[in-house]
């Protein structure tokens, strides 16, 4: 039964994945393009390529399922300087309960300080702008090898005095087809429009060996404004303590 329901939704998911391109717009013609920016130094370290590998205080974003793999509690944080003084800070946990396991996140980006001008160009002062996602979620192991996830949460878009806000939710499951082979899969950014433009939905698909100390991963994603990118990863740890990944990302455009 088990084995049916992940071929099913394997099947589903490819479907759609090679589907989407026809609701395409091209890059940057979704908004809240800061949702594409990977989170955690694991996951970003692998190329992104932890759909299947996820098993953290970042699990709500790369896969809410990851949280079903949590023993004891979790906590991610990160912050990164980005270009152009661009920052973005990302502060998650995950814990054991109700059956399950829960996650909470919040994920922040300022893009600093721009000048304002009029429609004759004169100077108007200067304006801020900022993203800020805030997200609750959900795991549960239905069986020993297989985990559904789920994640909901709110965002809200900030430039000057404008605000605008949108719901959202990420999906996705879990499942090891044959030690030490994993699958993964997950929609994110399931959601209301932010304004008057639609969040960057995306199908992301990975598998992962898992050999410990070892482990190499591959994802396959597809956002709905840019074309199918690839990320592959691998990661070794080191007497338990201190870890080395390497990754790599085909051509991915945040927009």
């Amino acid at each position: 039964m088990r084995r049916m329901l992940t071929i099913s939704v394997g099947i589903g998911f490819l479907v759609t994945i090679f589907a989407i391109p026809v609701l395409a717009g091209g890059p940057g013609t979704t908004a809240a393009n800061f949702l594409k920016i990977g989170v955690g130094a694991r996951g970003t370290a692998m190329g992104g390529a932890f759909t299947a590998l996820v098993d953290d205080g970042t699990s709500l974003y790369w896969n809410p399922a990851g949280l079903a793999q949590i023993k004891g509690g979790e906590l991610s944080a990160t912050y990164n300087l980005w270009f152009e003084d661009i920052r973005q800070g990302y502060l998650g946990v995950g814990f054991p309960s109700l059956g399950g396991a829960l996650g909470l996140a919040a994920n922040y980006v300022d893009m600093g300080t721009f000048e304002g001008r009029d429609e004759a160009g004169n100077l108007t002062g200067n304006f801020t702008a900022s993203d800020l996602e805030l997200m609750v979620g959900y795991a549960k192991e239905i069986s020993p090898k297989f985990s559904l996830g789920f994640g909901a949460g709110i965002i809200q878009d900030t430039i000057a005095e404008d605000k605008e806000s949108a719901f959202l939710a990420n999906v996705g499951l879990l499942t090891e087809l044959s030690k030490p082979l994993f699958l993964g899969l997950v929609v994110q950014n399931l959601g209301s429009q932010l304004g008057s433009d639609s969040l960057p939905l995306t199908l992301r698909g990975g598998l992962a060996l898992r050999l410990d100390p070892f482990a190499v991963a591959l994802d396959v994603v597809k956002p709905t404004d840019d074309d199918i990118y690839y990320c592959a990863g691998a990661e070794w740890w080191i007497g338990g303590l201190a870890a080395l990944r390497a990754g790599y990302k085909s051509n991915q455009d945040i927009g």
